[in-house]
């Protein structure tokens, strides 16, 4: 809760309570907590009354036009992932709602999609974000057609090519 300060445990008898004495943050300005002075009275202690949130990064923060809007978000593994993104947080960890997976065979131009509901997606697989345009049509010039035949034809194609899946990305930060 923004703006709310955090409370001082206080220290109780017993080893199990003995460390519960100060807060606990995981930002970086909490790195020597034994060194802050507690002050009982505000209930603050001197790091925590300057500690911060972690920001996002730029382009995470960027997401913030992208709030209840239509995304396509690809994963590090391949899967293009349609849905609503509702929120977001510091590590580009999404949570999407009325997702789905879309298969695609592009020589055939068919597409089919695979509801998968809400997702919690970790920032670490997403390879590539991009707001989806709500006047385009919706698939160009791809076709629905039915569930079954789709994935029986990329297992085909998966079996033709040795086994190894066919979209595979790799996005290094180097």
């Amino acid at each position: 809760q923004a703006g709310s300060k955090p409370r001082v445990l206080p220290a109780r008898e017993g080893a199990a309570w003995a460390s519960m004495d100060r807060v606990v943050f995981d930002g970086p300005d909490d790195a020597a907590p034994e060194t802050a002075a507690a002050d009982p009275a505000s209930g603050t202690t001197a790091a925590s009354s300057e500690a911060r949130p972690p920001k996002p990064s730029e382009w995470a923060s960027n997401l913030e036009d992208c709030i209840d809007k239509q995304l396509l978000v690809m994963l590090r593994d391949g899967r293009q992932l349609f849905g609503w993104l509702r929120t977001f947080d510091q590590f580009a960890n999404l949570l999407l709602e009325h997702t789905v997976e879309r298969h695609m065979l592009c020589e055939e131009k068919l597409y089919a999609d695979v509801y998968l509901g809400t997702m919690l997606i970790r920032g670490e697989n997403v390879g590539l974000v991009g707001e989806v345009d709500p006047d385009r049509p919706p698939v160009g010039h791809l076709r629905a057609a039915p569930l079954g035949y789709v994935l029986q034809r990329e297992e085909a194609l998966e079996a033709a090519q040795g086994g190894a899946p066919s979209k595979i990305y790799t996005f290094d930060a180097d």
